[in-house]
Formats: structure tokens, sequence, C-alpha cells
């Protein structure tokens, strides 16, 4: 063989090369080898080389998705059992088991659960729940026309409001300055004394005009101004209904003396005299009462009114005296002392010359006198005569009292508290109420007064507009109900303007989720004819309070079947309104658990029916009772209608008491076939009671 000749010993019979093969000496004749079977071994050995790197790679799956289940809550922020279960895309009974493992009493398939509450359970269960919280609201479409509409309204309101008050200040009487009002002469204190109810206000005043007041149910429900000495204080009732009429005094007071009881501290209308007091711009007085029952812890005290009032008295670096008095033992030097103090360090004067302004503090009406305002003089001397104005109102004096509880007089100079009777007209509607001037003629008077009635009606207009536009707005949350609240229509009576705003307040602070009171008259003024054809047209009860009818008139009242009742005190008021309330509501229904029986043999009847064997094991077990069938300490079903047959040995019996035993037949024979031995029948029943404003009571 040469160099670079291929051996035929090197390459295999199929792959060798024919000029080799030639060449290569013959020694012995080959083996026949059929062509096909040799071409289908040689695409078998490809075939398989192929392969072999695929199947030594380890087989790789997708890895299984588990779809997130999604739980959309109420605007509450609440669902229920049921809701959480078909989300979950499982049975109400697996969440049963669930809440019953986290130790939720919550296992009725319509209880309420909250959103991490839902979360838990699919957590226990081993899913994933994803909750959305909705979040209700409304947007207003931009741009349109009700928008539009609300915002000028609003505009023009606002304009017109700003006009009146000028005007308002131009017809009145200016005020000099400088070394002008430096040489007016000094006009008495307007005090307002504050507080909480029952903290002492009245004895106080009682104790300084040497007086004993007798007040409806022991509490103060009118605003009353008078002198004593040279200064004029306002008595004002503490009961949280009466906010409007505090606020009324502070248009006329110079310092407000905040009384605070001493086994009482800092209470909650504490804090609202405090701020109202402030929002005047008057001196405080922090004046601590009852200091002959217990002993003044002042440190604490003084801590509660900086941390709760934010007021710092002058032992903390502020400029409010703190005071202690005892009305019963008349120890009230201290307090007349500082009171003389404020007055001087205030420099309060006036011009006994000047036409008269001042503030009103209630209204009254009756057929004879017609409107009789109470008010005090800030400015100037008022007059019978005198023309005036006060908000939309005008007129003329017919007359004036120079002290509400004194006799008739011609005048009240600064300072001084009035009552006056006059001629008023409105010119829009408006309420009698905040500064009052004397003007210098009706021309001016009826000028001032048209130009606040067309504020007020531009106001109005102003308020619907926005509500029509607030219908217009978008929901967010579509899918939610709201619910709906009952009105019954009340008419109520009153002897003032300022008690008709308490009233109103008092019956507005009741709870509204499923009844409201709707107000369609409240007058000021005794009972009168119209206004029992006004209760009998929308079937609706009088209301009165401090105000009483004719015998004619509550004759009309039995006549047209219109309840009538007539009260002195707010709270009689306020719960004989919740009582008619509940009355148009239906009864609520309160399930009562009566007695629990334990299962120990069931029994199949030829019909069919399941005869439950029990032994009772508390409370006595009645056939008209409703049946929960509890097992491990868990309720799987109820059964509303109960027991259909109750039975000791073979007789019936309408109930057995603890510790005998007894057959039980239910009306639900599916609930009769998810009954054990071992479980537990619970017995209710269910009561009718009053319907709660609040939110009623259902089945449980």
């Amino acid at each position: 063989l040469h160099d670079g000749d291929v051996g035929a010993a090197d390459v295999p019979g199929p792959r060798a090369c024919p000029a080799a093969a030639a060449a290569a000496p013959a020694a012995a004749a080959p083996a026949v080898v059929d062509p096909r079977v040799d071409e289908d071994a040689r695409r078998r050995r490809e075939s398989a080389r192929r392969r072999a790197p695929q199947m030594a790679q380890p087989v790789r799956r997708k890895p299984k998705v588990t779809q997130k289940a999604t739980l959309k809550l109420n605007s509450k922020g609440l669902t229920t059992a049921g809701k959480v279960a078909g989300a979950l895309g499982v049975g109400v009974d697996v969440v049963r088991r669930a809440l019953a493992a986290l130790g939720s009493e919550q296992r009725r398939r319509d209880a309420d659960l909250d959103g991490d509450t839902a979360e838990l359970v699919a957590m226990e269960i081993g899913r994933t729940l994803e909750v959305v919280r909705a979040v209700k609201a409304a947007r207003v479409v931009k741009d349109s026309v009700e928008e539009v509409d609300a915002k000028a309204a609003l505009l023009r309101a606002e304009t017109l409001e700003r006009e009146a008050s000028d005007a308002f200040e131009k017809a009145a009487s200016q005020y000099p300055s400088g070394d002008d009002w430096s040489a007016l002469p000094l006009r008495p204190p307007t005090v307002a004394v504050l507080g909480h109810v029952d903290h002492g206000k009245t004895t106080l005043l009682d104790a300084l005009r040497g007086t004993s007041t007798e007040e409806a149910g022991g509490i103060t429900q009118s605003l009353s101004a008078f002198t004593v000495g040279s200064t004029t204080f306002l008595d004002t009732p503490g009961h949280a209904a009466f906010t409007a009429m505090r606020q009324a005094s502070t248009h006329a007071v110079d310092c407000g003396v905040v009384v605070v009881a001493a086994d009482d501290g800092v209470m909650p209308q504490t804090q609202e005299a405090v701020k109202q007091c402030r929002d005047a711009q008057a001196s405080i007085i922090v004046c601590v009462t009852k200091c002959d029952v217990c002993d003044v812890k002042e440190d604490d005290l003084r801590l509660q009114l900086l941390e709760q009032c934010g007021l710092a008295t002058e032992k903390d670096g502020g400029d409010a005296p703190l005071v202690r008095v005892s009305a019963k033992n008349n120890d009230l030097d201290e307090l007349r002392t500082t009171l003389e103090l404020v007055a001087e360090v205030s420099d309060l004067r006036a011009d006994p010359s000047a036409r008269a302004r001042g503030a009103v503090l209630d209204v009254s009406s009756d057929a004879k006198s017609g409107l009789t305002v109470d008010g005090v003089v800030r400015w100037g001397t008022l007059r019978k005569g005198d023309v005036i104005v006060c908000g939309d109102w005008h007129g003329k004096i017919r007359s004036v009292v120079g002290d509400p509880l004194g006799a008739q007089t011609k005048e009240a100079g600064p300072g001084a508290p009035v009552r006056f009777s006059a001629a008023l007209s409105s010119e829009g509607g408006g309420p009698l109420e905040g500064q009052f001037v004397v003007v210098e003629d009706a021309a001016t008077a009826r000028s001032v007064a048209s130009l606040r009635g067309r504020a007020i009606q531009a106001r109005r207009s102003a308020a619907e507009a926005r509500s029509v536009a607030d219908r217009v707005a978008v929901s967010v949350d579509d899918e939610e109900e709201e619910t709906q609240v009952l009105r019954p229509p009340v008419v109520l009576k009153v002897a003032t303007d300022a008690e008709a705003k308490a009233c109103e307040a008092a019956l507005q602070a009741l709870p509204s989720q499923r009844a409201v009171a709707d107000i369609i008259k409240c007058d000021v003024g005794a009972v009168t004819p119209s206004d029992v054809e006004l209760a009998s047209t929308f079937d609706a009860p009088i209301f009165a309070f401090n105000v009483g009818a004719s015998g004619s008139v509550r004759e009309a009242c039995r006549r047209r079947e219109v309840p009538y009742t007539r009260h002195d005190i707010v709270y009689s008021l306020v719960d004989d309104v919740a009582a008619y309330l509940s009355s148009k509501l239906p009864p609520d229904r309160i399930s009562k658990d009566v007695a629990r029986a334990e299962v120990l043999q069931l029994f199949t009847l030829n019909n069919g029916s399941t005869v439950i064997g029990c032994r009772i094991v508390e409370g006595t077990f009645p056939a008209s009772a409703g049946v929960r069938v509890a097992r491990s300490g868990e309720v799987i079903e109820t059964d509303a209608r109960g027991v259909a047959s109750l039975r000791r040995v073979k007789d019936v019996v309408s109930e057995v008491a603890k510790g005998l035993e007894c057959g039980v037949g239910l009306h639900s024979s599916e609930v009769s076939g998810l009954v054990k031995e071992g479980d537990v029948l619970e017995a209710f029943v269910v009561e009718e009671r009053p319907a709660d404003l609040g939110g009623g009571g259902n089945v449980t």
C-alpha cells in the first residue's frame, strides 16, 4: 500500500470506497446483504441518534396558575358569608367552618363580614381572595348646565349679601374713633353665663340677684336677660339642643362667664361656650361652681381647660381669670370683683344720643300684641316710634319695656336689656335674628330690608340649583341600593323663635337610619284652627312646646282625629316624637333562645317522616319554637317554622321541661334529614318590639 491509500480494514463494508475494494486482494468472498435491509438499519440508527438528546433532558411542565378570586364590598365596607362562598367557589358550610376556626360568631349566611375577615377566611380555606373596597361617591359631569347654573346662582347670592350688608351698615349709626371715642360715657357690660347643663348657671344668677327661679324639668330652656346693679346678665340654657339659642346670646355679649362644676369638670357644652366667646371676641372668666359640694382640684381643671378647650388661665400664662364660688353660701365676692376689673379693662363706651343698635335674643308672637322682641341695646337709645331694620324685617316700634321683667317705658339706653313690640313686615321670609338698627325713615328701612330679602331669596335659589346639580351627579357605585327612609309628617308649635330652632335641632338629632320627622310646619304661637286643618290634610300629629290650644281648637282636633300633645320639657317632646316615628315603622322581630335539646336517637315513621328523640338540657322546650340544628358548636341549618309536633311518650304536649326526654318533629323534612345523633337542637322564639329608629332588629 502506498501512502495516502486507504485499506479495506480501515473502512467498514457498507462505507468502503469502490476503488479501494477493487485494489485489495480477494482473500475471501464477502457475505451477501440485502441493500433494503441495510438501508432500514441505517435509518433506525439515525432516528435513535436524533431522539437521544431529547430523551435525556427532564420534562418541563408549565406551572399551574391559580386564578385569584375577587370580592367587592358594599359602600359600608361589608359583605356576607354567602357572597364570600360564591366568590371562592365553595359551599357556605365551608365558609362557616372557616369562620368557626377563626373564632368568629358571625356564621349565618347573611351575617355581615368586613373585608379583613373575608381575607382571613380565604386563607383558612387555602384560597386567595382580593377584596375591593367600594368607595361610594358622586362626581358631577364637568361643565354641565346644572353645575354652571349652581355656581352662577351662588355667585349672585354672595354679591347680593355683600350689598345688603354694606347698605345695612351705611343706614345705621356710625361708631366714632380716636378722641371722639374716649369722650363718650361708659356703658354697662353685658355678661353671658354659659356652660354645661346642670352646672349651676341659674343658681348662680339667682344668688347674684337674690331670687329663686322655678323651671320646668329643673333645666333652663329659654334665653333671658336682666340687670343686676349696673351689669346686664344673660341666662342661657345648657342642653345640647339649645345651641342656636346660646349662639344668639354671643351677638350681645362683652364677657362670657364659663361655668364649670367642681364635681364634673369640662364637658361638651363647656367647650362650645369657650368657642362661642372667642368667636364673639368676648372676654372669658372661668367660674368654678359647687365648691361647697366637693374639693376643687384646680390643677386638674386647668389642665382640662388647656387640653380640651385650648384655654389658658392666668396661672398658666393666659388671660382668663379662674374664680371659685359657692352660690348656696353666697360666696360671690371674687366673681363680682373680677367682673368689675374685666369691664374696666374693656373700656366699654356708647353714645346715648345716637340712633340705637342692638342684638336680638328671642322673638315671640301672639294675636293681641303681634311680634315681641327680646334684645339688648348695644349703642344709642331705643325709643317708641323708632323705625328699625333686622335682616329683611322692617317696621315701627309700638312700645318699649326698659327691662323684660319691669314696667313699660318709652326708651332703653346703652347696655340695657329691652323688650319691644313692633309692627314688622318681611321682604323675603327670612328669620328675625341677629343685629337690629334704627334707621332714619321708613323708606330707608324698606330699601335696606328689600335688599336683604333679595339676598335671602337668591341664597334659596342657589341652594335649589345646587340640589339639582347634585341630583344629576353620576354615582360611582351604581350597584349599591340606598335605604328608603320613612318621613312621617308632624306639625310643631312653639312659644318663641329660639325654641323653634332648639326643637328642630333636637328632632334632627334623633337616629335617622329608618325614619325622620318631616316638619311640615314649625310656627310660633298657640295652636290655631288652620294648624288643625293642615295636620288633618297630611294625617300629621300636632306637638306643642310651651304653648297651648283653646277649647274650640282641642274640640276640632278630636273631631278630625288629629293627635295633639303639649309639652313643657324638651326631653318629653323628643321622646314623644320618637315614639310616634317608631309607631310608623313595622315592629322589630328579635329572636330569643329559650332551650337546648341533645339528640339521642332518630326514628323513621311509616310515612317517611323523622322523629328526633331528645333530652332537654337547658330551659323549657316549647311546641311553638323555631329550631336551629347545631353540630360541634356550629349552626348548620335553621327551620324558622320549627316544631311540627312535640310528644312525651305518646302524649302531645305544649312544652317539655329541662331533664325530660321527648320526640320532636320538624316542619322541614330537609332539616330533619340533616340531623344526626349527638347534634343539639336550639329552640328560639321570635318577639316583636317597637321599632328602633337607629336600625331594625331582625331574626338572628
